[in-house]
């Protein structure tokens, strides 16, 4: 069996730390293509959309121990995981994001119960208003209770249980 699965992600471990626990709960068997998505605004001005490079973009929301962490996160689920790629959206209405799930196949998301993406760039946004509204099966991962993490933002975040994003 293979199915696609959407996690929001501010680009922080902690968002990993939803695709580790999301993939300790799924059957061994199953092969998974998770796609990494980010809300973010286009510029209006011509140049800019004549200019944009979306592997740029995606590489400037990006850092170094983000992108450690979800090397490791491969690696060690290489059996279960097909495909795991970040991906930015940019659409404006209900009807694009629909659009975007049904062209990326995707079956469900993934969200921890404490939702609260911090976002470096002001041109992002939120994506959960767009999700809930869409007819795509919602997982909920984690706990309510927030637990305070010294590890966070550096790779050893991705090693503990903590499941939440903010």
């Amino acid at each position: 069996m293979e199915k696609t699965v959407l996690v929001p992600t501010d680009f922080s471990i902690a968002s990993l730390n939803i695709v580790k626990s999301y993939l300790n709960e799924q059957d061994r068997n199953t092969r998974i293509n998770i796609v990494l998505l980010h809300g973010m605004h286009q510029s209006d001005s011509i140049t800019n959309l004549l200019f944009f490079s979306k592997s740029k973009v995606l590489e400037s929301l990006t850092n170094p121990a983000f992108e450690e962490a979800l090397r490791v996160l491969k690696n060690k689920y290489a059996s279960q995981v097909r495909i795991m790629r970040k991906d930015i959206f940019t659409g404006f209405t209900q009807a694009a994001f629909n659009q975007f799930a049904e062209a990326n196949r995707i079956d469900e998301v993934c969200l921890p119960i404490l939702y609260n993406p911090q976002f470096k760039n002001r041109n992002s946004f939120d994506l959960l208003p767009f999700i809930k509204a869409s007819k795509l099966n919602i997982i909920t991962i984690g706990s309510a209770i927030e637990v305070p993490m010294p590890e966070k933002g550096n790779v050893a975040e991705l090693f503990t249980n903590r499941v939440s994003m903010g």
